[in-house]
Order: C-alpha cells, then sequence, then structure tokens
C-alpha cells in the first residue's frame, strides 16, 4: 500500500513536470491550446489527477453549468467567495472539459481551499464522479451549437443525467423560470433562482424562444412574467403544472443599457456593474450558489457590486483612441437579449457582427434567422459583417432591412469600419460568437503591440 502511494506521487510529479513544460511551450510559441496542453498531457501520464486534487479541496466544489452564463456566473461565484475569505481554484479561461479543469488544478494557488468550475453540458455528467460538486449551478437551456446538441430537450436531459449522479449530499440550484430545465431536475429538489423584470417583455422577438409547451404533459404553456426567449413564469392550462417561485428573486429596479442593473434580491439592492437582464440572471444564480456556501445575500450582493466581467463578456477596450466593447453572442436567444439592451442604449454608435463557424461556435450558423437582427437594423446604426461567415451575416442583415457596410472579415478591419462610421461622442460594440471574439481580442492586442513598436525610437 505504501508503494502503491509512492508509485502515485511519482506519477504525478511527473506528470505535472511535463505538462508545466508543454504549457510554457505552446504560450511561448503562441501554439494555442495553452489553458487546455498542459490538462491533456496530465491526464495521458497521471489519469487520477484531477480527482485526487478535487478531493483535497476542504471547502469542496461548485460546478456551473448550462447554454448561457457558465463564464460570467462562475466569475461571479468566484468573487463572492473570495470576498467571503474563500480562495478558490477555477477554470479561468473558460476551457471547460476535462483537460481544462486539469490545467486549473496544475496552476492552483496554494491557499486554495475551494474550487468553482464551469462545465460543457456534454461533460457534465463525466465530471461529476471526478470533482463529487457539493453544489450544481444550472443557468438554462437553449438551443446553442445545433451541430453538437440538436435542440434544448437534448441538453436538459443531459444536466438532468448530470444532476442524479451527485452525491446525495449535493445541492442543485437552478433556473426556476426555465420550464423545460426545472422540470428535468425537478427530482433533485433545486433551489431556485428567478428574475423579474420592470415590466412584462412579452412584446419581446418571439423568433429566438424556445420551446413553450408544457414539460409535464405537452400542451401550450401560458405566460404571466416573459423576461428571456422562453424563460418566465408560466402555467399550464391543460394539467396545471406550473413554474416554481424561486427561493432567490432577483427584482429589476433600474437599467442604463449595457452599462449597469439596478436589483433588488431579499432585503439588499444592489448595484452590477454590467447591464442586461442575462447578467441579473447570473447575479441570481450566483448568490443562490453561495447562498447554500454560508454566505448572506446582503454580504454576496456587496461584492457583486464591485465585479468586473470576464473577457469578451461586455469587455471595454480602445481601438485608435476610441471605445469599443465586445460582447460574445453565440446563439438567438443571447443574441436578442443584447441587441434589446443596446437598442435601449442611446450611447452606441455603430455594430460590429461577427459570426464564424469552427468547433467551438458551432458549425450550424442557422440560428442567425431567428436572432432579432430586425431590431438591429431599426436602431439605424451603421453595421458592419464581419467575422468566417461575413457574407452570411450580410444577407441575414439585408432581409432584416439594414443596409450594412461592405463585409470585413477581418476583426480589425471591420472594427476601423464601424468607427470611421460612428458618429464622434459614441461608441462601437462588437457583437461576436466564441471564436470570433477571440480573434478580436487577439487582432487589438497585436494592434495595440504594433503601435507600441512603431512609437518606439529608432536605434542610433
Amino acid at each position: 500500500m505504501r508503494f502503491g502511494k509512492l508509485r502515485r506521487g511519482l506519477r504525478e510529479s511527473a506528470a505535472v513536470r511535463l505538462a508545466r513544460i508543454v504549457g510554457g511551450l505552446s504560450r511561448r510559441l503562441r501554439l494555442g491550446g495553452g489553458s487546455s496542453a498542459p490538462g491533456l498531457v496530465v491526464g495521458r501520464v497521471d489519469p487520477g489527477f484531477v480527482e485526487r486534487r478535487a478531493a483535497a479541496l476542504p471547502d469542496g466544489i461548485i460546478v456551473v453549468s448550462g447554454t448561457n452564463g457558465k463564464t460570467t456566473t462562475t466569475s461571479m461565484i468566484r468573487a463572492i467567495l473570495r470576498d467571503a475569505g474563500i480562495e478558490t481554484v477555477s477554470n479561468e479561461s473558460g476551457a471547460n472539459l476535462l483537460r481544462g479543469i486539469a490545467t486549473a488544478f496544475l496552476d492552483a494557488p496554494a491557499t486554495a481551499t475551494a474550487g468553482v468550475f464551469e462545465i460543457d453540458e456534454a461533460w457534465l455528467v463525466r465530471m461529476v464522479p471526478l470533482l463529487k460538486p457539493n453544489v450544481m449551478v444550472l443557468t438554462n437551456v437553449f438551443r446553442d451549437q445545433l451541430d453538437r446538441f440538436g435542440e434544448a430537450e437534448s441538453v436538459a436531459a443531459l444536466l438532468a443525467r448530470a444532476a442524479a449522479a451527485l452525491p446525495v449530499t449535493s445541492s442543485v440550484v437552478a433556473n426556476a423560470d426555465d420550464p423545460l430545465l426545472w422540470y428535468a431536475v425537478r427530482d433533485r429538489d433545486p433551489v431556485g433562482f428567478g428574475v423579474r423584470p420592470l415590466g412584462d417583455i412579452e412584446g419581446s422577438h418571439r423568433g429566438d424562444a424556445e420551446p413553450e409547451t408544457c414539460p409535464k404533459c405537452g400542451a401550450q404553456l401560458s405566460y404571466t412574467v416573459r423576461t428571456i426567449a422562453h424563460l418566465g413564469q408560466v402555467v399550464c392550462e391543460a394539467c396545471g403544472w406550473m413554474s416554481a417561485a424561486p427561493e432567490v428573486n432577483a427584482r429589476i429596479l433600474s437599467a442604463e443599457g449595457l452599462d449597469t442593473v439596478t436589483l433588488q434580491v431579499d432585503e439588499a439592492t444592489l448595484v452590477l456593474p454590467v447591464g442586461g437582464i442575462h447578467n441579473a440572471y447570473n447575479a441570481a444564480a450566483a448568490i443562490a450558489a453561495t447562498g447554500i456556501a454560508g454566505v448572506p445575500v446582503l454580504r454576496a450582493a456587496t461584492s457583486l457590486e464591485h465585479f468586473r466581467p470576464r473577457f469578451g463578456r461586455s469587455e471595454e477596450f480602445m481601438v485608435d483612441g476610441r471605445p469599443v466593447r465586445l460582447v460574445l453572442c453565440k446563439n438567438p436567444a443571447g443574441a436578442s437579449v443584447v441587441i434589446r439592451e443596446m437598442a435601449a442604449d442611446p450611447r452606441v454608435g455603430a455594430v460590429v457582427v461577427s459570426v464564424s463557424d469552427q468547433i467551438a461556435d458551432g458549425r450550424d450558423i442557422s440560428w442567425i434567422w431567428d436572432a432579432d437582427h430586425e431590431r438591429l437594423a431599426a436602431m439605424g446604426v451603421p453595421i458592419v459583417p464581419s467575422g468566417r461567415r461575413a457574407a452570411d451575416v450580410a444577407v441575414r442583415l439585408k432581409y432584416a432591412g439594414a443596409t450594412p457596410a461592405p463585409a470585413e472579415p477581418d476583426p480589425i478591419d471591420a472594427i476601423r469600419s464601424a468607427l470611421a462610421r460612428c458618429p464622434a461622442g459614441k461608441a462601437t460594440v462588437v457583437l461576436a460568437t466564441y471564436t470570433a471574439m477571440l480573434d478580436v481580442r487577439r487582432a487589438v492586442s497585436r494592434s495595440r503591440s504594433q503601435r507600441l513598436v512603431d512609437s518606439m525610437p529608432s536605434p542610433s
């Protein structure tokens, strides 16, 4: 037995050293995969690495999954726990498969006592036996990456299987405003979170809506409150099934476009420094999850007032001295809600719509026809199609009633085209799918580096 323990220790030590060498080379040579390659190596050399590291965290593990909001909700949970004095290990890069989790453990701070991980919906059921999470947070189910998941019912079934595989002592936190998701995990007695808008949003774009049939009997649902697409409070007049009242209810008091949203959660009033009803849902999920970990609502809300979004999620930067905001939009529901927030923000002066079709985005981009580009066209601002599928974006915008600028597949060219058309004093917003967002960030970084080199004095 002692020999076996020594052998495991030697294997882990060798795996860690090799993984760090590979990660360093990957970053130095800019080969890509810097957040996954080390984890892939350690998993091959030492398959039990993640399970052992997870078991060693005394304060346990929280996992976050679902279609939209995984990265932001995970980051919010970490911010709350950090302010509560709990250091965490997390896959900050957003690499949410096994190799990304392994890399996170490789880079974990020595003081970490808890783990907070976002996990891909298809991988969640495989990660539960390894991580044995104390809390599972399920954000929502929407159509996304159709070539991987098919329809939303398939995603709900995946999440339900993962929830059923949890230890009996673990808790599930789920979106009570998502009828499909809530019904799928009902047997786990989930803690519910939800959002109540300023008013009923029944008049919002309906093409992005997911299935609105009763998950129990299949009849059409009736909405008493609607928030995003199929999210809201519902009742089935055929069988009587209805939405549950959420334990954590974030009521929107006011909203300032893409910048801020003011919420009331129990006795706490929170000014969240990122806008949009989707971020209200993320905040409610984070407050519910950390409440199970023992953090009071008021303390969690105070922490979120200082929250800063993760990369590409309403990130702001300067290009040629002018402000640009980058927002991830990867499916019809997510795109439509962001467009709705933009339309309410008079500071938006131009928009880049960047759509790519790499594996992480999903090869099937037919979803762009269900997103509310009609509302975007009605804003009357210049719109530049971009990304690997810029031509498809241009066609969609024309059918929406817009007259888009010439397509610019290159990210920095697209941004500069939008900036040239953007009125002075207003901001340009880039709506981008996942890999398009990464391309934008890399292009902006290269542009900054080039300007720095150009501004340096020549050697004498």
